[in-house]
């Protein structure tokens, strides 16, 4: 597995390739947002784990470009941050990225998000894979990959967010409040959706064999 380690710290850098000091993976380091964007014109990794405060290019930024280009754009990213998030600009950013890792990241919590997202994605591809054969309309084979990347990028999002607002400090900040409330709508409806164009997709897939 193709691994990106963007962080403009030397440090930093080499300890995350010392976590990853295994033979599945495959380390691509990158001392910047420009270094990384021009390393991703040679190659596509299977998984960015991406800083956020860097001087040349910040994070925010460099995502922004990844996920307007089509030939990266479904590359999953890990956004490493020196802090958490606010509700506020999690909720802004969740549909772009797969899970963020406040620093100092342990190896057991980097490998466990990796795993993870490596899990999701062979499922789904899977699925992708049997739908295509089936002749499923690459429209909504799309609409089914953007809304399952939505879905579990909002739980965890929500998940992370519960262990940060606790139901005391939720009912002191009405802003974090009604931030979580809304990212839980959000999750139901794009939940529903999901489940609603599996069901279809599955009846095709079924039909088919």
């Amino acid at each position: 597995m193709k691994v990106m380690v963007v962080d403009d710290e030397p440090d930093i850098v080499d300890l995350l390739l010392l976590m990853l000091d295994d033979p599945d993976y495959e380390v691509i380091p990158a001392s910047g947002g420009n270094d990384c964007l021009e390393k991703l014109k040679h190659g596509v990794p299977d998984l960015i784990l991406l800083d956020l405060i860097m001087p040349d290019l910040n994070g925010w930024e460099v995502l922004n470009r990844i996920r307007r280009e089509d030939r990266l754009k479904s590359i999953p990213v890990v956004i490493l941050t020196a802090k958490q998030l606010t509700a506020d600009v999690a909720h802004k950013k969740a549909p772009h990225i797969n899970e963020y890792l406040v620093k100092p990241v342990t190896k057991e919590g980097l490998i466990s998000v990796i795993e993870d997202i490596t899990s999701s994605s062979k499922k789904l591809g899977n699925f992708i894979d049997a739908a295509g054969k089936a002749d499923v309309d690459p429209e909504m084979i799309d609409q089914y990959v953007q809304l399952n990347h939505q879905t579990s990028a909002y739980k965890r999002l929500h998940t992370s967010l519960a262990q940060i607002y606790t139901k005391k400090r939720l009912e002191e900040e009405a802003s974090a409040r009604n931030t979580v409330k809304s990212i839980e709508r959000v999750i139901n409806l794009k939940g529903r959706n999901l489940e609603e164009l599996h069901t279809r997709i599955g009846e095709m897939i079924d039909a088919s064999g």
